[in-house]
């Protein structure tokens, strides 16, 4: 039986992910980092992007049962990279 969400397979919310990701490593909050450093700058960019993909990567781990330890895992990175991500967005350092 196929693994589903919401009543769609998992691979099509891992493929819808990836997209997602491709539109994030296009359209990024430039505007808030004019004044920030190489660092904050680099998480900005780029960790948005990152968070749908380790997404895509649990989903696609979840299509294999015996992997579903490590998909909970990939998601929970992506968690930390969110929360990161989100605090280097909105706290000023």
């Amino acid at each position: 039986m196929e693994a589903k969400f919401l009543g769609l397979p998992i691979a099509v919310w891992g493929g819808l992910c990836l997209v997602v990701a491709a539109v994030f490593v296009v359209v990024w909050p430039k505007d808030r980092v004019a004044d920030a450093g190489a660092l904050r700058l680099f998480v900005v960019r780029w960790f948005h992007a990152l968070v749908w993909v380790f997404l895509a990567a649990s989903c696609f781990l979840r299509m294999r049962p015996e992997l579903g330890g490590l998909a909970n895992r990939v998601a929970f990175a992506a968690l930390i990279t969110y929360l990161i991500f989100m605090a280097s967005l909105f706290v000023r350092y």
